[in-house]
């Protein structure tokens, strides 16, 4: 069984500030043994899928215009950014419950 490293508390509480998925990630990453139980969870499973999924449309608009591949070099992409606001906040949440239910069993 290997011990979560000790680091886990202070990266997740830094990253967290920074961007909260990545503070749930960091988590997830530093929880030593626990980790696959936690990857287990159908809830965090979920959480990076709509975290993921959310963010998506806005990289590939901005990839798209970077790249010149767009008909608009400089788009407005208000939408999609507030998707993946939407998104990471919900990502979050899930991911939150799924490592609490999971730590439960």
């Amino acid at each position: 069984m290997t011990p979560p490293s000790k680091l886990r508390v202070s990266l997740t509480l830094l990253f967290g500030l920074v961007l909260p998925p990545l503070g749930v990630i960091a988590w997830i990453a530093l929880s030593g043994s626990r980790r696959s139980d936690y990857l287990r969870s159908n809830w965090v499973r979920t959480g990076l899928g709509v975290g993921i999924g959310s963010a998506l449309p806005l990289l590939i608009v901005g990839s798209a215009a970077t790249l010149g591949v767009a008909s608009d070099p400089n788009p407005n992409p208000i939408g999609l950014g507030l998707l993946a606001l939407a998104g990471g906040i919900l990502g979050t949440v899930l991911m939150a419950v799924g490592l609490v239910l999971a730590s439960r069993r």
